[in-house]
């Protein structure tokens, strides 16, 4: 993969963000949403589309070991509690966190936030944040230390 720049990883990751949004109601496969939400007067580069794509599978493909830990950080709240929008920026940002060693845990966390800043609720940002840091704090600082 073609290395993107800052800004489009950033829209990888919201077009990621909209497909598993879709997906979350749909249920349709991958493929046919991407068909759907792709916007032929403005479609995004292929190697966004492709980091995309990428982060919809690792996101699906993780969603048990991801909710696992949403549940477990979010003392106190119920995982049907959290909005839906928080939900799914938690899984994708924890997927790419924890399943992708081409981008550093702490921009997965920052992204995450900013991501929650643009598309979810004042509170989301810092609730986000603290999930992230901790499932870093708990799994992945150790990690990179042993490395």
């Amino acid at each position: 993969m073609h290395s993107l720049t800052y800004k489009q990883k950033r829209q990888a990751r919201i077009i990621a963000l909209q497909v598993i949004y879709a997906q979350e109601f749909q249920g349709s496969d991958i493929d046919n949403t991407f068909q759907h939400m792709l916007d032929p007067e403005n479609t995004p580069e292929k190697d966004v589309i492709t980091y995309s794509r990428h982060l919809c599978n690792l996101t699906l493909q993780h969603l048990d070991e991801t909710n696992a830990l949403i549940k477990k950080w979010s003392k106190n709240w119920d995982i049907e509690r959290i909005t839906i929008m928080d939900r799914l920026i938690l899984r994708m940002s924890l997927a790419e966190m924890l399943f992708e060693d081409e981008v550093p845990p702490k921009v997965s966390i920052t992204e995450g936030v900013e991501i929650a800043k643009q598309f979810s609720t004042s509170d989301s940002s810092s609730f986000i944040n603290g999930i992230l840091d901790a499932v870093y704090n708990d799994l992945v600082k150790g990690k990179e230390k042993a490395a």
